[in-house]
């Protein structure tokens, strides 16, 4: 039974969203500031819900200190409804950002969608079996251990951004449209001014090291997608 961490200092909305999760079959905790969040975290909450504005320390840096030591599914659930507002909360390692009042059986579907991109399956669709692990140049990623590393050091990445990562990786060397990597990362069709899957690459991008051979990692390709760029002489290698 999957774990949820709701934060909110609205005792109304916690309780609804308590009594919401458990009949989904949710196993529920709540705390009502950041402190009391980042003291009930462990390892065994798979997913939080997260407000923003709250006492003692908000969403914000919540998020924050989360981000420096695990990359467990993070939801901002606010009634913020800025555009800035989401682009920092994306920037800081969110993986979604719902508006209150929200709609139960989208914040239902947005759960559920993320907790299963969280769920990697070896098995691709067609019934081949997808590589464990990529190498191009010093950058090895680990499909099963959810693991990135380059020239034997560990990067960090949220678990949106892993699996643009290895959507990059499955695609490298084509061009993939941003509708298509929003559908298959984020669960719905891209946006524009949301620029949610925008933030999750560039955040990507600002944490993957300068490549070896001098060729950029991403390339935009305007009003086309993105390129995952791999050596022309060498095609990249799967185990």
């Amino acid at each position: 039974m999957k774990k949820i961490l709701v934060v909110d200092d609205d005792s109304e909305i916690a309780l609804l969203l308590c009594e919401l999760l458990e009949l989904e079959g949710f196993t529920v905790i709540t705390a009502n500031n950041g402190i009391q969040a980042l003291e009930k975290f462990d390892s065994s909450v798979d997913l939080i819900l997260l407000d923003i504005m709250m006492p003692k320390m908000n969403g914000l840096d919540v998020l924050t200190q989360l981000r420096a030591k695990f990359t467990v599914p993070v939801i901002f659930l606010t009634a913020k409804d800025g555009a800035q507002d989401k682009v920092i909360g994306l920037e800081l390692g969110a993986d979604d950002y719902i508006l209150k009042p929200f709609n139960d059986r989208e914040l239902i579907a947005r759960i559920n969608a993320l907790l299963r991109r969280t769920c990697w399956d070896n098995k691709a669709n067609d019934g081949f079996e997808k590589p464990m692990q990529y190498y191009i140049d010093k950058l090895i990623v680990n499909r099963k251990q959810q693991t990135v590393l380059f020239d034997d050091r560990y990067i960090e990445l949220t678990g949106t951004e892993f699996q643009v990562l290895l959507v990059f990786l499955e695609s490298a060397g084509k061009i993939i449209s941003r509708d298509t990597l929003s559908e298959i990362v984020l669960g719905k069709e891209f946006i524009p001014l949301t620029r949610s899957i925008d933030v999750h690459v560039s955040n990507l991008r600002k944490k993957l090291p300068a490549r070896s051979d001098g060729l950029p990692w991403i390339k935009t390709l305007r009003s086309k997608g993105y390129l995952f760029i791999m050596d022309q002489n060498d095609d990249i290698q799967q185990d």
